[in-house]
């Protein structure tokens, strides 16, 4: 891997890995073969203290490795309440999507959400680094009285999708659909308290989701942009300062060229198309969630660098003077809504945390007003 050096390969897997114990065995359980990029291999890791799992690309003729990720085994949050609810495994979508509904115990219906990723491939616990935020919600959510239901993204479960032909609606908003589709056809569901939750690309076209699906009772946006995204993506660049001067210059007038569609469709832009961008670009969003006329909350934590003011404002503005609409502000929270310390960067995603449980009370809180139905259960003291 040309990209990180064995020093950088022992750092990431230290950090991921701490406090698992000495590696005492492995073994792969899965391979895969890619079109495009080689051949996909997972990995189970067996340590002291967990088992993990690890997914390594491998280049077919060379024998090199071309991608390589880290996998910690799911924990539950301290807020979960693992009797109050149970799991069933469902598929989503014509693309059968595996997935996992978090269900309360008892008597039904339950008002019920759709968890939708943000950009990128991801798995169902919208795994990022040491964390798993939406196994996090679904758990917290279901321990409260809500069925959740998680699934991985498109992207995440066919690696060989030709990324020239996958836009937003097939990475996005088909499955999306789908999914509260799925949750509708389901008699502990109630059907007039489904809701549609995004975390960050899928907060921002959470709305389009509601709007497609029909009869949603709510949607809630979690770290939504409100930037252009080649904007987004070359002051993340900036915050973070590890792209050397000529390399950022270049980003920056990519950037430039691809914000005025000068770009080739078919040009690579930090892991997209240009054709991906200009699809976004053509989404009004704001306009869409104006339409809506449902109950709308867009939570946001302040050392977010990846979503920061100006993307909250521009929600605020767009959708100013709608009562339904709540913004709240969750201090000291990150871009995955876990607290930390310091200035924020992406080594903080591979120290485990969880999803704050201020963010599950906001959310238990905004479905249980949404429409003046009886408030779902609060976990016993």
């Amino acid at each position: 891997m040309k990209a990180l050096s064995p020093a950088g390969l022992k750092g990431s897997w230290s950090q991921v890995y701490a406090g698992q114990g000495p590696l005492l065995s492995w073994k792969i359980f899965e391979r895969q073969n890619l079109t495009k990029g080689g051949d996909e291999v997972r990995v189970q890791l067996k340590f002291h203290r967990s088992t993990a799992n690890s997914v390594v690309v491998v280049a077919p003729q060379t024998g090199e490795i071309t991608g390589l990720w880290f996998k910690l085994p799911v924990t539950a949050p301290p807020y979960a309440e693992q009797k109050r609810f149970h799991f069933e495994d469902v598929t989503v979508g014509t693309y059968k999507l595996p997935g996992t509904l978090t269900i309360p115990n008892g008597k039904g219906p339950f008002p019920a959400v759709v968890l939708i990723h943000g950009s990128g491939p991801n798995d169902r616990d919208e795994t990022v680094g040491a964390n798993h935020p939406f196994a996090d919600i679904a758990e917290g959510l279901s321990s409260r009285g809500i069925v959740v239901l998680r699934y991985d993204k498109r992207t995440y479960a066919y690696r060989t999708l030709d990324p020239q032909k996958t836009m937003v609606d097939e990475e996005v908003i088909q499955d999306g659909v789908a999914a509260v589709r799925l949750l509708r056809a389901r008699r502990d569901v109630a059907q007039d308290r489904i809701f549609v939750l995004g975390h960050s690309l899928g907060a921002m076209l959470a709305p389009e989701i509601a709007k497609k699906a029909g009869q949603v009772a709510g949607i809630v946006m979690l770290a939504p942009p409100g930037r252009k995204l080649p904007q987004l993506l070359v002051e993340q660049a900036r915050f973070l300062g590890q792209a050397p001067p000529g390399e950022l210059t270049q980003i920056e007038r990519d950037a430039d060229e691809l914000s005025a569609h000068k770009m080739p469709a078919t040009q690579i832009f930090i892991g997209a198309p240009a054709s991906y961008y200009y699809d976004l670009d053509a989404r009004d969003e704001v306009a869409i969630a104006r339409s809506l006329d449902v109950p709308i909350l867009i939570l946001h934590g302040s050392p977010d660098y990846q979503i920061i003011d100006e993307d909250i404002r521009h929600w605020q503005n767009g959708l100013k003077g709608d009562a339904k609409v709540q913004v709240d502000t969750l201090p000291g929270l990150d871009h995955l809504f876990i607290a930390g310390t310091g200035n924020p960067t992406p080594a903080e995603y591979y120290a485990p945390g969880h999803v704050d449980v201020a963010v599950i009370a906001a959310i238990t809180s905004f479905i249980a007003n949404a429409g003046g139905a009886p408030a779902p259960q609060a976990p016993p003291n």
